[in-house]
This record gives structure tokens, sequence and C-alpha cells, in this order.
């Protein structure tokens, strides 16, 4: 799953769990369903640009504190290793998420590669007007 779209996944999920460290949880564990679903990967040259846009924005719509932004974190948090990894800071087969090594005997498996990025765009938009219920009613109280 692209980057930006765990973001996004994660600011939908911490926007209904409204607790900032629940949202974090909750964030992570949507990691692994959402790399489960089939999706087109994008080298981190492009990743990590769409990812960096997609917190700013979170965070100048929200704060920093909010569930939003916490469970957007939550949702990219698995992601550090494979950073770490393509960095070569550790090696890629010590990677531990379920769904980032096809080696360790709790892997569960990674979403089919397919060729177009519309479905996680569609679920990208969907999910950043998740993010917003309630928001309205917040700012204005």
């Amino acid at each position: 799953m692209m980057v930006s779209v765990h973001v996004a996944v994660g600011a939908a999920i911490g926007a209904g769990v409204r607790k900032p460290w629940l949202s974090f949880v909750s964030g992570a564990a949507s990691h692994l369903l959402c790399d489960l679903v089939p999706h087109k990967d994008y080298d981190i040259k492009i990743e990590a640009p769409l990812a960096v846009a997609m917190f700013a924005y979170l965070i100048k719509r929200y704060g920093l504190n909010s569930p939003q932004v916490a469970g957007a974190f939550g949702a990219i948090a698995p992601d550090g290793e494979n950073a770490a990894a393509v960095l070569g800071i550790i090696p890629a087969d010590s990677t531990v998420f379920p769904t980032h090594n096809d080696k360790k005997p709790w892997f569960v498996g990674h979403g089919s590669k397919v060729p177009s990025p519309i479905p996680q765009i569609a679920l990208a938009i969907i999910c950043l007007a998740l993010a917003d219920r309630g928001h309205s009613e917040e700012a204005g109280a």
C-alpha cells in the first residue's frame, strides 16, 4: 500500500477512535490489513514526498496532538523497519512485521501487485473525508 494511503487510513481511524494513544495502536493494526489488499507500491522517491505532504496537511488541519495524526503515525510505524532495510540500517531479512518478510513463520502474505493506483487514491480521498468527521463541530466549539 502506498505510504500516503496508510497515512490517510490511519487518520480516519484516529478520527473514529478519538484517543491519541489508542489511535496510534489502531493505526498500526490497520497497516496489516492495508498491506493485504491488492495494491501498487512506488519507489521511496515518490512515496516519501507524498507522505510528507499528507502529514503536513493533517498537522495543519488537526494539530500535531490530534487523534488523526496519532492514527496516521501508527499506520506508518511498521514501515519504519522497511525504511531501515532499504537504507541498509538493518538487513532486509531481519524485518518482522507480518506482511514484510516472507521468510518468517508468521508471514501472513502481502497484497498482489496491481497496475493502477486509482483504487488507492479513491480510498485515500474517502479516508480523508472520514478523518474530518466531527472536526467542524469541534473547531467551532
